[in-house]
């Protein structure tokens, strides 16, 4: 029954972090696309079960990195987009952004070392923030 719930937890994540992961550009997303005309044709399927399959496995990576990461997922995800954005912003340095990560994240734990913002960010740059 636990790994039921597990799953359907996880799914439900999954589809809330697609929604509001929009400061990372996933596949199909349109973000990048803002000189395309109004008409275009919606994302295959191949890219909504890229950007699910993403999310699932940031997901999976914090809950590696520590359990706690993922107690409340609403401010997990929120604190990802705020280091997604980090990410893009540093335009390849990125000296400070494991300090920056372990900020983003105290709201959902506290004593995030920069250690584990530095395993977040490697994370996140391997998954969504791509």
């Amino acid at each position: 029954m636990r790994s039921v719930i597990t799953r359907t937890a996880l799914g439900c994540l999954a589809l809330g972090l697609a929604l509001s992961l929009t400061s990372c550009d996933f596949p199909g997303s349109g973000s990048k696309d803002a000189k395309k005309p109004a008409a275009t044709a919606a994302p295959s399927d191949d890219n909504w079960d890229q950007a699910v399959g993403a999310e699932i496995d940031m997901i999976s990576g914090l809950k590696e990195i520590d359990p706690d990461l993922i107690d409340d997922q609403q401010k997990a995800i929120d604190a990802a987009a705020e280091v997604c954005k980090e990410i893009k912003k540093s335009k390849g340095d990125g000296a400070g952004l494991g300090q920056v990560a372990a900020a983003k994240f105290a709201e959902v734990k506290a004593g995030l070392t920069a250690e584990d913002g530095d395993k977040i960010v490697t994370l996140l740059k391997d998954t969504t923030c791509k």
